[in-house]
């Protein structure tokens, strides 16, 4: 076995970055800046149609005023078991397709799938 230190050491370890000065002003400004955030959001329903799932749109105003888009989609009322999941995506774009959050409504699962700002637009 292969140990960078001894594990005395690494019980202390913090990094090479430690921890910001100014780390928790930062939140503490941010969580602030948050609560005075208007839900301001608009619900579409979406073109996509599905014999499990309701599909929609989900646009809303978020910190600093930036236009954020999700997909959401929740499963017909027989199905719901009142579970969800919330996805971000990587580097490649986007929310992705409709279809790949269907399976969860299936199982009853709502998906709220973010457009994370500052990829692909």
């Amino acid at each position: 076995m292969h140990v960078d230190m001894p594990i005395v050491e690494l019980y202390k370890y913090e990094g090479k970055s430690p921890l910001p000065v100014d780390f928790d002003q930062y939140w503490d400004r941010a969580l602030q800046e948050l609560k005075q955030q208007s839900l301001d959001y608009q619900l579409v329903e979406s073109d996509f149609k599905s014999q499990v799932a309701d599909c929609y749109h989900l646009y809303f105003t978020g910190v600093g005023g930036a236009k954020v888009h999700a997909k959401y989609v929740r499963p017909k009322e027989n199905l719901s078991t009142g579970q969800g999941v919330v996805m971000f995506h990587g580097y490649y774009g986007d929310s992705g397709d409709w279809l790949d959050k269907i399976a969860y409504a299936a199982e009853g699962i709502t998906v709220m799938a973010l457009d994370c700002r500052g990829q692909a637009g």
